[in-house]
């Protein structure tokens, strides 16, 4: 079987050397369309063209037959996918006990998959984990959201209407730059405080109400549509 979340990727171990009181685990599955059925429901071109499995270690054929085997369990067997993702956020929450940390998991390292409709009962079995990620569902379109879920909204080219609504409920707002690596991204966006995204990936430990500013990695350096914004000096 291929083992459904990981804390070996760049992202979570930069995230989990953080100092944070709390230890990551991802599941990285098959990005919008390229399993056959979309998995990431309100993708836009830019950020299809920009997603991280063209960048790093997740372009690597390992990487890249590993999430076809899991995406493969989660839509052709599901009480497979299930049990086998219980289990190991079980174990997840074992390691982190022995580690003195907090367990927290996101599961749409490359998917936007509506988990709380999914598996409504992993929220409840494991209330004491934080579960996180990135969507670019409209903020009205995810209502039901268990205590120990948290979201933050990824504006792409095609989303921009979104941004304000979705920082006025409350949501944090992931916006890509153009920034180059080790240079300062912008200190605000649309008015709003930018943090830095790219020193750790627990978007649950920023302030609510800001702007989450990421540099383009992989194929977003090269982006064209607008998914990634130029930054104003």
């Amino acid at each position: 079987m291929t083992k459904l979340l990981s804390v070996s990727s760049t992202k979570i171990q930069h995230s989990n050397g953080f100092g944070s009181e709390y230890y990551s685990a991802i599941m990285y599955l098959e990005p919008s369309t390229q399993s056959g059925t979309n998995l990431c429901a309100f993708s836009s071109p830019g950020c299809a063209q920009a997603c991280l499995v063209s960048s790093g270690r997740m372009f690597m054929n390992t990487a890249v037959n590993a999430r076809q085997k899991r995406t493969a369990l989660f839509l052709n067997d599901r009480p497979a996918f299930k049990a086998q993702l219980f289990e190991g956020i079980r174990s997840h929450i074992r390691t982190a006990q022995n580690k003195g940390l907090k367990p927290a998991v996101r599961l749409n390292g490359t998917s936007d998959i509506t988990w709380e409709y999914i598996f409504p009962d992993m929220f409840t079995e494991f209330e004491n984990v934080i579960f996180y990620d990135y969507t670019k569902y409209p903020i009205n379109k995810r209502t039901r959201l268990p205590q120990n879920y948290d979201l933050t909204f990824s504006r792409s080219e095609t989303n921009q209407d979104q941004v304000l609504d979705s920082l006025k409920g409350g949501r944090r707002v992931a916006v890509v730059f153009d920034t180059k690596k080790g240079d300062q991204l912008p200190t605000e966006y649309l008015g709003y405080p930018v943090v830095d995204g790219d020193l750790h990936d627990m978007r649950f430990i920023d302030p609510k109400g800001v702007i989450v500013g990421l540099h383009a990695k992989g194929d977003g350096k090269k982006d064209t549509s607008g998914f990634v914004v130029k930054a104003v000096a």
